[in-house]
């Protein structure tokens, strides 16, 4: 575990994740970047964010932009989708392989920063849709007696 989290740290290190471009406008905020993250932001900030799911060893195979940001990742701000392919060690030892995943990646302050992701067939991976609402509203608005 221990060594898994070195390497994360380092390929982040030396990805750089989120210190490409410079600040750029009157209310950016020195070293604040803007724009589309370069490939190797993304590849970094994709793989920290499979990282913080528990999957550790994350390998990217395969990493391309996709034009379209799917509508379910909620996105109000400037955003960009890649689709990829990685394999990991899941959180009970298992070697996986997933394909054509979709990583929403955003910037906050400045740093490109993966905002949700998508499995093949769209569902949501490592996070919630923001969809879920109780299943008695009633009872939640109702005022006490």
């Amino acid at each position: 575990m221990k060594c898994a989290m070195a390497f994360l740290g380092l390929a982040l290190l030396a990805a750089g994740c989120g210190k490409s471009g410079g600040p750029t406008g009157e209310n950016a905020s020195p070293g604040a970047a803007t724009g589309k993250p370069a490939d190797d932001e993304a590849r970094a900030c994709i793989v920290a964010y499979l990282g913080q799911c528990g999957w550790q060893d994350v390998q990217l195979t395969r990493i391309a932009e996709q034009p379209e940001v799917p509508k379910a990742a909620k996105v109000t701000d400037e955003a960009w989708a890649f689709t990829f392919s990685a394999s990991y060690t899941n959180v009970v030892g298992e070697r996986l392989t997933t394909e054509n995943w979709i990583a929403v990646v955003t910037r906050n302050g400045g740093k490109p920063c993966v905002k949700c992701c998508f499995d093949e067939s769209r569902r949501l991976v490592g996070g919630h849709s923001g969809e879920e609402v109780a299943s008695d509203q009633s009872a939640i608005l109702a005022p006490k007696p």
